[in-house]
């Protein structure tokens, strides 16, 4: 494994669009060279808290809790490969590899104490194989609007499109837009802002071959990982979205009854629910924290 910082191209210094975390540094790992950006330890009353985002993102969908956590717990950003400032993957991938590759991060940053993981779709599938694969290193999960079921019927034709559009059409905005209508609440679109122009600015600059074959290992080719969920030992919190028309609520209700130590809440959200209720979201995880960590002081003001 190896580390390099690079120039930060995601995040422009001027105005709204300020860096929210430092620099991205490279490290390479079974999925390919991932940008990585860390706050570095800080309030010892806090957790290192890790955040893999959605297919078709970068990590600026964290943009809220990211505001509300920095200073106080040690927030480890992740762009997953064709995605963000991260390279193109070797090859296609499992959830499987991205779990291996998410602990492969940590090794880099010689980070050896537990930690929480937080993601939101590809992103909390990333964090159930990682609480599989390392379970001592895995203090909680987070899993927000997680598709750990998959459609026994095969991918659907607008899975397929997705997929063909990554590739070739990514920067248009009719793709940009029919992406947003699947991913967020009309109010959300029309409201919108930092997150709306951050997320269709990285659809603009991404790489379409490295996009596509992220999108086709997560959106087509993942495993599910509902029949696996009982190993998950670690508490976790799952997050539904009452709109999401993708992943249906009562479905993944009933896959996370096999939690062990599990907890899922319904917000009036749709697929991405940490951009559509950031508030909300962001309450949620912090209270979850308090209640299944043991946590030696409230958050500083």
């Amino acid at each position: 494994m190896t580390t390099v910082a690079v120039p930060q191209t995601q995040d422009s210094a001027q105005g709204a669009m300020a860096p929210l975390l430092p620099p991205a540094r490279l490290v390479s790992t079974c999925v390919g060279t991932l940008a990585v950006r860390d706050t570095g330890p800080t309030d010892p009353q806090g957790q290192t808290i890790v955040l893999w985002p959605s297919i078709l993102a970068d990590y600026r969908i964290y943009r809220h809790p990211i505001e509300v956590w920095r200073g106080w717990h040690r927030i480890i950003a992740i762009d997953g490969p064709g995605h963000g400032d991260s390279g193109q993957s070797p090859g296609a991938f499992s959830m499987h590899d991205c779990g291996q590759a998410l602990g492969e991060v940590l090794d880099a940053l010689t980070l050896s104490e537990p930690v929480v993981v937080v993601g939101t779709s590809w992103g909390g599938l990333v964090a159930g194989e990682f609480a599989l694969l390392q379970p001592k290193r895995t203090l909680a999960v987070v899993m927000l609007n997680t598709p750990v079921i998959k459609a026994r019927d095969g991918p659907s034709l607008s899975d397929r499109f997705v997929v063909w559009g990554a590739r070739w059409i990514h920067s248009t905005a009719a793709y940009r837009n029919g992406v947003a209508k699947a991913f967020f609440l009309p109010a959300t679109i029309e409201r919108g802002g930092v997150i709306q122009e951050e997320f269709h600015k990285h659809l603009r600059q991404a790489d379409g071959a490295a996009l596509s074959q992220a999108v086709r290992s997560v959106l087509i080719d993942r495993e599910p990982l509902a029949d696996r969920m009982n190993g998950i030992k670690a508490p976790t919190l799952f997050v539904a979205g009452r709109q999401d028309s993708m992943y249906p609520v009562d479905a993944l209700k009933r896959a996370s009854e096999a939690l062990p130590n599990g907890h899922f809440e319904v917000l009036d959200t749709a697929h991405i629910s940490v951009v559509d209720d950031p508030v909300s979201v962001t309450a949620r995880i912090d209270d979850f924290l308090k209640r299944h960590i043991d946590f030696s002081g409230e958050r500083p003001l």
